[in-house]
């Protein structure tokens, strides 16, 4: 098994691991701080100092994570293009799962069968709930996790980690078997200390940053179709 980035708990794969530190950025980068002027980290970058570097350094962020937001902050420099969704990306609903690509994205090869020579929809695809992603779309997968959804990441999985640590499976496929079914029962029941599910928690606060993010661009004249209003 692999430390979590904070080592208070254990996940069951390298690949939670890094999913887990990139969840944790990319809620660091769409939340307001003071430091940031009462803006987002990604805000700021984008609409002040044009310098991923200099956002970092105020965030105080080293060694992963600052990669991780310096990654973020330059692409999203640049607008955003649908192939970023793969990866570790996905927040705590896809921790477990094993990273992908386009060529095993069934959604996205179904569209670009159907799109012939123009290939994929993307603006249809990136607003499609995607079961790769564990229901969420590209798009709320692009914009990253909120708060809200870290923290309940932090609630959940020191408690998951408690009840697995001392069980004995057969093998590491029993292992990760159990992990993501006690993952997805959880997610489908009341969020402890919110009102609703936690899916539903996820998917709002994804759709709010999403409504944010389409704002920001609007104002600053990128653009990218993971933003593009839905029809």
């Amino acid at each position: 098994m692999s430390d979590a980035q904070d080592a208070t708990f254990v996940l069951p794969t390298s690949i939670s691991v890094h999913r887990f530190t990139q969840m944790k950025v990319e809620a660091i980068l769409n939340t307001e701080y003071q430091v940031t002027g009462e803006k987002t980290p990604l805000e700021h970058c984008l609409d002040e100092s044009k310098d991923p570097e200099a956002t970092i350094a105020l965030l105080g962020l080293e060694g992963e994570e600052a990669e991780i937001a310096q990654d973020i902050l330059e692409c999203a420099m640049e607008g955003g293009e649908v192939d970023e969704i793969y990866g570790p990306r996905g927040g705590v609903l896809c921790i477990l799962l094993p990273t992908t690509g386009p060529d095993q994205d069934t959604v996205f090869q179904t569209l670009e069968a159907e799109g012939g020579e123009e290939g994929a929809d993307e603006h249809g695809f990136v607003h499609q709930p995607n079961e790769l992603f564990s229901g969420l779309s590209p798009a709320q997968v692009w914009v990253g996790a909120g708060k809200h959804e870290m923290a309940l990441a932090e609630q959940f999985l020191p408690e998951l980690w408690g009840r697995m640590k001392d069980k004995e499976f057969k093998t590491p496929g029993h292992a990760n078997t159990e992990w993501l079914s006690a993952l997805r029962l959880w997610s489908y029941n009341p969020a402890q200390g919110y009102r609703g599910r936690v899916i539903d928690i996820v998917h709002q606060e994804r759709n709010e940053n999403l409504a944010k993010r389409r704002a920001l661009y609007d104002r600053l004249g990128l653009e990218t179709p993971l933003v593009a209003p839905a029809d």
